[in-house]
């Protein structure tokens, strides 16, 4: 039996990164092999140790290179207790010039699928993480670009100690995760403030630490957020970080803790959220072989990028854990957050049971936010829900054995396509759904038609029918929406520029739109492809087969680009066209407004707005548009 006793001042921060995800090779599908699974170590107390700085390539302390990207840290410094396990490190990145990504992982293990810290250029960015410590008493750290680009800090901030059992240090997980402070319906603490937060009434009064998340909102300038226990006094340390105002910054970290609770110091004006998901035991506890810690080498459990949906909008998923024989009462993971469309929040908690009013995490609208944290789990694993959506990685750090959470929720987490929010842009071609007031057609999402006659691609505009003032081009329209408005653009445009111009047009508003948060881009063939199409014999006409070359090109390398075969509809049905083979007519107008509303269904991977005729089944995923026949309209809606 170990009793584990002393105190952990202060955990560092976990903050926003952006663009770079993963280990050493951020697109690889999920790593379920055996290996990835195995403990790292055996089961393990947790033991507060005082912050300390392990490594500090600024200073060239700790770090030992193997080579330009990988070096290891002797772990015999700080304090660490000699027979330590694995640790509870904080990893910063400082000032980098080029974006990246950092693993911190046992020494002498194998490079992992998954990341402990993302960033990007000239940004300060810290993770915290449990990791093992190798058989020659070091850890390891990988990250994709040279040593010397930025410094790397590493700071230990806890350790986990072997044993069978245990009175103190013994992890229990809240049956729901609690708020215990929200200063938003208060005044905003001011710089220099002290927070008080005593101990939740679930928590006895000699617990050693709990299990926090720490959220820094709208915060009024650069600074950070430290957390240590009650009368302690400020630390030199921090759980997060903000380097510009009004940021949303979330942090997770085991806090100690004395009978009167912790406190959190604020170097600037901000609001703080404090969310606790469990404890350690302290020494009045039974011994017990519950709670202990378990490292493994981090694993990939979860890659939506790898799967055909990411989390919707107020989706759930559940990430299995492995199965290594024992009860898995919780886990350590980092969840990283993918380019959002709309800035928000995650929350885990055990699969199968009630989620709590906090949070786990919070990522802005773009970015790549990695979080740690530690969670209980049931049979059926780890549940995450994403407010906002988004596409996520979960990486599994170590467990804690012990009976996992019952299952109160048997049903299958809920994460469905929610209703599609739609820019379409276009020109005097996708005004004939105005002209023919066809808005009836558009159903099944909220579509925001934008049809300007003359409107070009990346060129100036022409002079249409709507007046003298030539309307925006597309780039210029994109530049008019404000983040996370849309979850997709319609583009019906780039009848009035030539081939040139759909070539170079093509790459530009696919960046521009993903920089508004835009996920997924639907772009109509060009109708009149062929010299045989309707309108081809009028002298002087442009055929547009090679608009039409570049744009299924460019969808068949670019995966958030779909080409949806209008031309070939089109062809099929002359009638909804006037002469030119391009403008629409009456039923060309309710057509084509039907046609954009079944390719939205279809890439979103939704029914159909409407059967394929009346009577008609409509389940399932609805069919590309694009290779159907043309919707008979009159019979359909009843023009």
């Amino acid at each position: 039996m170990l009793t584990v006793v002393g105190r952990l001042l202060v955990a560092a921060a976990l903050t926003t990164s952006i663009l770079t995800i993963g280990g050493h090779d951020p697109t690889a599908p999920d790593d379920s092999s055996p290996i990835a699974f195995a403990a790292a170590t055996g089961t393990s107390a947790y033991v507060p140790v005082d912050p300390c700085r392990l490594g500090d390539t600024r200073r060239g302390i700790g770090f030992v290179r193997v080579d330009d990207s990988t070096a290891t840290i002797d772990t015999d410094a700080c304090g660490i207790p000699d027979d330590a396990s694995s640790l509870v490190v904080t990893t910063t990145i400082v000032a980098p010039r080029e974006r990246g990504y950092l693993v911190t992982y046992p020494s002498g293990r194998p490079l992992p699928t998954a990341a402990t810290l993302n960033w990007r250029a000239f940004q300060t960015r810290a993770n915290t993480a449990t990791v093992a410590i190798g058989a020659d008493r070091r850890i390891a750290v990988h990250r994709n670009g040279a040593f010397d680009d930025g410094a790397v800090v590493l700071d230990v901030v806890g350790a986990f100690v072997p044993t069978d059992s245990s009175t103190s240090g013994r992890f229990r997980a809240e049956p729901t995760a609690q708020r215990l402070l929200d200063t938003r319906s208060a005044t905003m603490p001011t710089a220099g403030s002290v927070l008080s937060i005593p101990l939740p009434r679930s928590v006895p009064a000699d617990a050693t630490a709990l299990a926090v998340n720490v959220t820094s909102v709208r915060n009024e300038g650069v600074g950070y957020v430290s957390a240590s226990p009650a009368g302690s006094g400020t630390p030199d340390t921090s759980i997060l970080n903000v380097d510009a105002p009004g940021q949303f910054r979330a942090a997770a970290t085991i806090v100690p803790v004395t009978p009167d609770g912790f406190e959190v110091y604020v170097s600037t004006g901000t609001h703080v959220v404090v969310d606790v998901t469990g404890w350690f035991t302290g020494d009045s506890a039974a011994d017990s072989d519950a709670g202990l810690f378990v490292a493994v080498n981090p694993a990939r459990l979860y890659d939506t990028r790898t799967r055909p949906d990411p989390i919707h909008r107020a989706g759930t998923i559940d990430v299995a854990l492995p199965q290594l024989g024992v009860g898995i009462a919780a886990a350590t993971y980092s969840v990283t957050m993918i380019a959002p469309g709309s800035s928000g929040y995650i929350t885990t908690h055990a699969a199968g049971t009630p989620r709590g009013p906090t949070s786990s995490g919070y990522g802005e609208g773009g970015d790549l936010t990695a979080q740690f944290g530690v969670v209980g789990a049931s049979s059926r694993g780890v549940a995450v829900y994403a407010d906002a959506g988004a596409e996520v990685t979960f990486d599994l750090l170590g467990y804690f054995t012990g009976t996992p959470a019952p299952i109160t929720a048997p049903s299958a987490p809920v994460n469905v396509v929610d209703r599609q929010r739609v820019v379409a842009i276009g020109d005097s071609t996708l005004a004939g759904i105005d002209r023919n007031q066809a808005w009836a057609q558009l159903r099944g999402a909220d579509i925001d038609l934008r049809a300007r006659s003359c409107r070009r691609l990346v060129r100036a505009s022409c002079s249409g029918r709507e007046g003298p003032v030539p309307p925006p081009n597309v780039l210029q329209e994109l530049a008019t929406i404000p983040f996370g408005a849309f979850d997709m653009a319609v583009i019906m445009t780039g009848y009035n520029d030539g081939p040139t111009d759909v070539a170079r047009g093509i790459p530009q508003i696919l960046d521009a739109a993903r920089a508004k948060g835009i996920r997924h881009v639907i772009w109509l063939t060009y109708s009149r492809e062929f010299a045989f199409d309707k309108g081809a014999s009028i002298a002087g006409k442009q055929i547009y087969a090679a608009h039409n070359t570049f744009l299924r090109d460019a969808a068949n390398v670019t995966g958030d680009l779909t080409a949806v075969e209008w031309s070939a509809v089109a062809r099929q049905a002359p009638f909804w066209h006037y002469a030119d083979g391009i403008h629409l007519d009456r039923y060309g107008g309710h057509g084509a407004a039907d046609f954009i509303s079944r390719a939205i269904a279809h890439v979103a991977g939704q029914r159909c707005p409407m059967p394929q005729f009346p009577g008609a089944a409509n389940v399932g995923v609805c069919p590309d548009p694009g290779f159907q026949p043309p919707i008979d309209i009159a019979r359909l809606y009843g023009i």
